[in-house]
């Protein structure tokens, strides 16, 4: 009887399948690790409402700031009120001579603090300016930051980030490669082509008016091709098709094809494609036909006509192809998420023996400066109270002296006048005409 009125009061749930929506565990963070080297003694002990206001004032009087001073503000920021402060320092030390001697720990101590306390638009706007704060990201902060913005289906911010990589030409690290190839390839497919409306043609009897400008000198155009690119949708592809051509799995082999495809380099697209469908192991996807068909313009309408006959024999793939990138992604992480958690635990103890030695060294120095400040100051003392004891013997001397010294001031003064008469009473040659 109870058995009853309990299944007839039961409601059956349906099971929903949550999509997974990020790829990195917690462990990946080592938030213990990293705390406790944010943690120690040095860090602690640090005011920063304090500190600040000391580094900025000792750059306006002597113009300098130390790296070493500037990577435990970066390292001691427990709130995101000091970003701002921790942004201007960067700044200022890019500017001195000391920015080449900017601490590892401090370029992921700011990616780390803005991620946490911050604005992902502002970090990302930093990382795209490194002439302005010379903040650069290691494998660790782009698959954090990376994971993060996926998460957060933001695929444009992550394919800026993406870029990034790419400008630095560094792809061993496999999970930030994989990263980069799932967040193009979200960007690209979610962002199709926009339709370009032709120019309107200018009325011939209407005058255009002539607006010209002195210049100094002109510039010869120069593109190189790879910083000076700015469209989003150029470096989505490049990225996909530079990180993709240093692996041979099939994904990345369609993956190339995309990126060369939006990277617009119609020229060695047809080679690659040719090269791909000689291959017996190669399978093409659905969607790289579909994209291909999609993109297609007066422009690559020859080229991509070409390709599609080319891929119209080689054999299609079984799956969809963002599936297929997940699937390398969580692989990538498989073979290397232990690694790459264990080198980031001894790297954060090393940065902290770092700098504590640094810190001591920088101590041991400006004692040093301090010493010989306070021995050159007991000379000058001395040599003044000597020409006290000993003026009327070196009286004649020291009138010569002061004799040479106004002599000095009066040739100066007197050259100057006379530039400054010159300037003032100069007539242009009049330029008289060569006769024929």
């Amino acid at each position: 009887m109870f058995r009853s009125l309990r299944n007839k009061f039961l409601i059956k749930i349906p099971l929903i399948n949550i999509p997974k929506n990020t790829f990195l565990t917690n462990e990946y963070k080592c938030a213990n690790a990293w705390n406790s080297q944010v943690n120690s003694t040095v860090l602690t002990k640090v005011n920063l409402g304090d500190f600040y206001t000391s580094l900025d004032q000792n750059y306006s009087s002597k113009g300098t700031i130390s790296a070493i001073d500037v990577d435990i503000f970066a390292n001691a920021v427990r709130d995101g009120v000091y970003l701002e402060e921790l942004k201007d320092l960067l700044h200022k030390l890019r500017l001195s001579s000391e920015t080449g001697n900017t601490l590892e720990s401090t370029h992921h101590a700011t990616v780390r603090n803005f991620m946490e306390f911050g604005n992902i638009q502002e970090l990302v706007d930093i990382l795209k300016h490194p002439l302005n704060y010379g903040i650069f990201l290691d494998y660790y902060t782009a698959n954090l930051l990376l994971d993060k913005l996926i998460k957060s289906q933001d695929y444009e911010m992550a394919t800026n980030v993406a870029a990034l990589i790419m400008l630095q030409e560094d792809y061993t690290n496999e999970i930030t490669c994989s990263l980069c190839q799932y967040a193009c390839y979200k960007f690209i497919t979610e962002h199709t082509p926009d339709n370009q409306e032709l120019p309107k043609e200018v009325e011939k009897n209407k005058k255009v008016e002539e607006v010209k400008i002195r210049v100094k000198f002109l510039r010869n155009p120069y593109f190189d091709d790879h910083f000076d690119i700015k469209d989003i949708k150029l470096l989505s592809g490049k990225t996909l098709a530079c990180i993709s051509k240093c692996f041979s799995d099939n994904v990345s082999n369609n993956l190339q094809i995309l990126g060369w495809l939006f990277y617009k380099k119609y020229d060695q697209l047809p080679t690659i494609v040719n090269k791909l469908s000689q291959n017996t192991s190669f399978k093409v996807h659905k969607e790289v036909i579909d994209l291909l068909k999609t993109v297609a313009s007066e422009e690559s309408k020859e080229c991509v006509e070409k390709c599609i006959n080319m891929l119209s024999n080689v054999k299609m793939a079984e799956g969809s192809i963002e599936e297929s990138i997940k699937n390398l992604v969580e692989n990538a992480i498989n073979k290397s998420q232990s690694k790459d958690i264990s080198m980031q635990e001894k790297m954060f103890k090393d940065w902290e023996v770092m700098r504590e030695q640094k810190l001591q060294e920088q101590i041991t120095r400006l004692d040093r400066i301090k010493r010989v400040q306070a021995i050159e100051e007991k000379q000058n003392i001395l040599q003044k109270e000597e020409q006290k004891l000993w003026f009327f013997e070196n009286e004649e001397k020291i009138d010569l002296q002061i004799e040479e010294k106004e002599q000095m001031e009066d040739k100066s003064q007197i050259k100057r006048k006379t530039l400054d008469k010159s300037d003032e009473d100069y007539i242009p040659p009049e330029i008289i005409p060569k006769r024929r």
